[in-house]
């Protein structure tokens, strides 16, 4: 395991950490990343130098991602105003406001250090804790609108549920996409990936909102006990 080589100007020793940190984070749960393995991936000696780049390892995981959030945040807003504008209200417009949040972070799966971010917020997204929300997910106020006028019939509550989990669903599909050899039977081009997958998403949103109490007949019941 390899960190990208650095030119002259960036080889510094927070430069290397924080190429370091992508490598391990990209491949470990964010509470699975040891200081040891930072220090010594990063070829830095001091073994108090994550936290006094950082603060602490939270601290770098919370520099990665907010590096790489700059540009999706830029391409977010830029992504919302094209295609989010006005007062839509369609399955179109579902399927255009999951693009404007998606297609910033395809973006990033076309180069290393992106398919890295990538598979750390994939890591994120499964522990939220680990480190404050708004630092990973991008807001876009027109795009959310934009879903939640088109889908007035739905209740604020299982709307909010379908938000986090398709969010979380696109991501690890992201994720995927990066662990996925090139030549893998099956593996879709690019631009059909993305278009398969965000519509996909959007189908999700349309799916039927379950009624109260209700549990189809020719189910088997579900234990209270499997879900702890």
């Amino acid at each position: 395991m390899s960190i990208p080589p650095l030119s002259a100007e960036t080889d510094s020793a927070r430069e290397r950490l924080m190429r370091a940190g992508e490598t391990l984070f990209a491949d470990n749960r964010p509470n699975g990343v040891r200081l040891r393995e930072l220090n010594a991936l990063a070829g830095v000696r001091n073994d108090s130098a994550v936290h006094y780049y950082f603060g602490s390892r939270e601290g770098l995981l919370e520099q990665i991602v907010a590096a790489h959030m700059a540009d999706v945040r830029q391409r977010v807003d830029e992504c919302t105003q094209q295609l989010c504008g006005g007062d839509q209200s369609s399955p179109a417009a579902v399927r255009d406001a999951i693009a404007a949040l998606s297609i910033p972070y395809a973006e990033k799966l076309s180069s290393e250090r992106g398919r890295r971010f990538i598979q750390i917020m994939a890591r994120v997204y499964e522990e939220p804790g680990s480190m404050p929300e708004s630092r990973y997910i991008p807001s876009s106020a027109s795009a959310m609108n934009q879903i939640r006028r088109s889908l007035p019939d739905i209740p604020p509550d299982v709307l909010d549920e379908r938000v986090r989990l398709i969010t979380k669903f696109v991501i690890a599909a992201f994720a995927a996409r990066t662990r996925m050899p090139a030549d893998a039977p099956g593996r879709l081009d690019l631009d059909c990936f993305i278009v398969n997958l965000l519509d996909m998403a959007t189908a999700a949103y349309f799916a039927v909102v379950p009624e109260p109490g209700h549990w189809p007949e020719n189910w088997p019941r579900v234990h209270a006990e499997t879900l702890d």
